[in-house]
């Protein structure tokens, strides 16, 4: 007998969160069922963001103390993979049993299993069928596998979050934020790091000036970077491994990581059964988020759509499903939205990018040094910089920043953005607290 429901989300990240969420601050007695294969919450709690920062914060720590030797700090910290690791399994392990019990309610009901269509209206998990008004596909993404010799060599950057004990000599292909980001964990943890990037710049999602500050810090700390190296072996030797390029380079490492990106997460679903359209970068939808089939949508990382409108990041995935949740008949409008890499230094960004507003008549392009400022020079914060894009109506529309606080200082701009205010009404309607880079957007917006 088939079941039948208002919703069924297939996924239980953030987008699941989000509808769920929604649903009970409107007190509505629709129905869901949300159904996932792997553990409850989704990617980002337990294979990336969360873990991710989890770890971000002791190695935050330690690099500062190292950037401060010499100026008050005699010795700095070091890490002690083993505990860090055992505090961050500690912590991430009740998780998905945690999420899959708040997101049931007398009205929301989960489930472990593998869905796929058995029509466009029909989902089949462990031999039962469920049907219901929509049906919201919200897998996400996983890790890209390199079509290469030896790829069953490589690691993915799920394998680095549940590492118990550090290899000697790590090797990362791929330079996008993942990569960086656990590339910034691994040297600080006591690994010797190589990055391989096929192309000439890291972090290629961010302002290229910005992203060089970042590899130049990165590569002063002993991290190794080869652009234009396209890896295309890696091959197992007495003493580790090989990773080898198409460019004749050889590589030596213990332990090597495919982050060479995230790919949609789809295979399993028979979306070929139920007609759902997709490209390579994941599931057309319309301006409502529903797929070319009637009652079936899509919300969150597994959506092919413009990430200059609506990024892969958690927060945008929420939004979805809330959206979905107020079943409205207006199309989906996002807010500004900013976006960060946990590098050290970070790497942040909102709105307009700067490097498309360079050169541009139609907007005035602002640099503050914050090295100058005394919160910046107190942990040694040499290269920060925040760059502004503003239009000719003297509204800032886009900014950029690289500093060991970049992901907060953005964030207090994605208001400023947001409020579509002059510079002149923003600064005469708020002060903010006095020695911080809030406090500092008075004289920025000028």
């Amino acid at each position: 007998m088939t079941k039948k429901f208002d919703y069924i989300v297939i996924g239980s990240g953030p987008a699941a969160f989000g509808l769920t969420t929604a649903l009970k601050e409107q007190r509505s007695t629709k129905t869901a069922l949300i159904i996932d294969n792997d553990r409850f919450g989704g990617t980002c709690p337990n294979y990336g963001c969360e873990p991710k920062i989890f770890l971000e914060g002791a190695v935050r720590n330690v690099l500062i103390g190292q950037q401060l030797q010499g100026r008050g700090i005699q010795q700095a910290a070091k890490i002690d993979w083993s505990a860090l690791m055992a505090a961050k399994q500690a912590t991430f392990a009740p998780y998905p049993d945690n999420a899959q019990a708040a997101m049931t309610t007398d009205y929301v009901q989960t489930l472990q299993g593998a869905a796929a269509f058995a029509d466009a209206k029909t989902v089949m998990v462990n031999g039962q069928t469920y049907q219901a008004d929509k049906i919201v596909i919200a897998t996400g993404l996983k890790a890209n596998h390199l079509p290469i010799q030896g790829q069953k060599y490589t690691h993915s950057s799920n394998d680095v979050l549940d590492l118990a004990e550090l290899p000697k000599r790590v090797t990362f292909i791929g330079s996008g934020y993942v990569g960086m980001e656990l590339a910034t964990v691994l040297s600080a943890a006591g690994a010797q790091v190589e990055v391989i990037e096929h192309s000439p710049q890291a972090l290629g999602a961010f302002y290229p000036d910005h992203a060089a500050v970042v590899v130049k810090q990165m590569a002063q700390r002993g991290i190794r970077f080869h652009f234009g190296q396209s890896v295309n072996a890696v091959r197992q030797t007495a003493t580790g491994f090989t990773v080898e390029t198409a460019e004749g380079q050889h590589y030596d490492s213990d332990y090597v990581i495919d982050s060479s990106g995230r790919v949609p997460n789809i295979d399993r679903l028979a979306l070929d059964v139920a007609g759902v359209a997709t490209d390579r970068h994941g599931i057309l939808v319309d301006d409502h988020l529903q797929t070319n089939v009637a009652g079936i949508y899509a919300a969150g990382d597994v959506i092919s759509k413009d990430p200059a409108v609506a990024p892969q990041l958690t927060p945008v995935a929420q939004f979805e499903g809330e959206y979905l949740a107020a079943d409205t008949q207006d199309s989906i409008v996002y807010p500004v939205m900013a976006t960060g890499s946990f590098t050290f230094p970070q790497i942040a960004q909102v709105g307009m990018p700067v490097a498309q507003a360079v050169g541009d008549s139609d907007y005035r392009i602002k640099r503050l040094a914050l090295s100058a400022d005394f919160a910046y020079t107190g942990t040694n914060d040499e290269d920060a910089e925040l760059v502004g894009v503003f239009d000719q109506q003297n509204r800032l529309v886009g900014a950029s920043e690289v500093s060991q606080t970049a992901t907060d200082d953005i964030n207090q701009l994605a208001g400023v953005i947001g409020s579509g205010q002059t510079v002149t009404d923003w600064r005469q309607q708020q002060l903010y607290i006095f020695p911080t880079l809030a406090s500092k957007i008075k004289y920025f917006l000028a």
